[in-house]
């Protein structure tokens, strides 16, 4: 595995945290075969790359695995997030660990990887969406006094090892991974606000490859699109799996592994052309 360094507080760190992340050269691990089909995961707000590590766990075996930090959360936590800079550091990401990858996103790099795979489709051989099937700004237009007990209360809980409604009413069946560098209130804020103001429809109808859309079914308020986001992808699939809400991947990874495996192997069985 290629592991980058944790940052640190002050000037100093501040100021590393912005050189890495411009040049592209740490905030990202790599764990599988080299020259092996390459599997991107972009995590979501206030958490970091540590949260994929069931799926580090069970797919490395076939594929090259690379989870990253986003500006402004992890490593890059002095990193102010906007849209192009995280694009722009996925982008490099790719280009550094094979020149084309299966991009998987949850939630806030849901919407991340839909700008990339716009901007940059040649980087992206396929999609995976997790619960980012809706508009954020329709989610805060309908649901206003939800959104932050949404984000803050019921995935907060989770990484911060608190419990929380559905621990308790059964639907996971083990512990959570905790994420490094705890909840990330400056970065997740920034990235919010940004997911707030973008329309991300069009991004995806932009896009010319294969996509999946994974949700859970406990997932009300991010499944709020789903219909109209599996319509605007050109070659798109929908799996909504039972007994998980919005961490779909920590709450059931072993459905969610199986899924992302099998739509690699479709992806992968034909690539797109880079």
């Amino acid at each position: 595995m290629e592991t980058t360094a944790p940052g640190g507080d002050g000037s100093a760190a501040a100021a590393a945290a912005r050189a890495a992340l411009v040049d592209g050269a740490s905030g990202f691990d790599v764990t599988g075969p080299d020259g092996a089909p390459t599997l991107v995961f972009l995590h979501g707000t206030r958490v970091t790359r540590a949260m994929w590590e069931p799926q580090i766990a069970a797919l490395s075996d076939q594929y090259r695995v690379v989870t990253l930090d986003l500006p402004g959360h992890g490593v890059h936590a002095e990193v102010p997030f906007r849209m192009p800079r995280a694009v722009d550091f996925a982008r490099s990401v790719i280009e550094q660990t094979g020149g084309q990858a299966m991009v998987v996103g949850q939630s806030l790099g849901g919407y991340v990887a839909m700008e990339l795979a716009a901007t940059h489709p040649a980087h992206v051989a396929g999609l995976v969406l997790c619960n980012a099937a809706t508009e954020p700004r329709t989610v805060a237009r309908r649901a206003p006094r939800t959104v932050g007990a949404y984000v803050a209360g019921r995935v907060g809980e989770r990484y911060l090892g608190r419990g929380g409604p559905e621990r308790s009413a059964g639907h996971t069946s083990g512990p959570l991974p905790r994420a490094t560098n705890g909840w990330l209130f400056k970065g997740g804020y920034s990235a919010l606000m940004v997911a707030l103001r973008t329309s991300f429809l069009t991004r995806l109808a932009a896009y010319p490859g294969p996509t999946l859309l994974v949700n859970g079914a406990n997932d009300p308020l991010f499944r709020r699109g789903e219909g109209d986001f599996l319509a605007a992808c050109r070659d798109g699939r929908l799996h909504v799996i039972e007994g998980a809400g919005h961490l779909v991947n920590s709450e059931q990874p072993a459905a969610f592994n199986e899924a992302v495996r099998e739509f690699a192997e479709i992806v992968f069985r034909n690539p797109r052309p880079q």
